[in-house]
């Protein structure tokens, strides 16, 4: 009998170690998945950031143009050409500084 009970001990010990190797595997691929797509946010994130700065870029560099036009004896028809085409594209048209 003790030698059933040995066995039996035995044989639940090993049952025990390999559910516990098979719910650490199981945690670990939960949370390399949890990994993967945090990095796949992260880069998604990044990328509206990159998109946001280079609209930013161009806006400056519009105004700037603008600025120096401003200047310059083209100004008006440039002006009025950028008007019209706000108009076209259904634009408010407005007054512009």
């Amino acid at each position: 009998m003790l030698g059933v009970a040995s066995f039996t001990a035995v044989a639940v010990h090993h049952l025990d170690q390999n559910m516990a190797a098979t719910d650490i595997k199981r945690v670990e691929g939960e949370r390399a998945a949890e990994i993967k797509l945090a990095a796949a946010e992260i880069k998604r994130v990044e990328g509206e950031r990159r998109l946001s700065e280079e609209r930013l870029r161009a806006e400056v560099e519009r105004y700037k143009y603008d600025l120096q036009l401003r200047h310059t004896q083209d100004y008006k028809p440039y002006q009025a050409a950028k008007e019209q085409a706000n108009k076209e594209r259904g634009g408010t048209g407005g007054p512009q500084k």
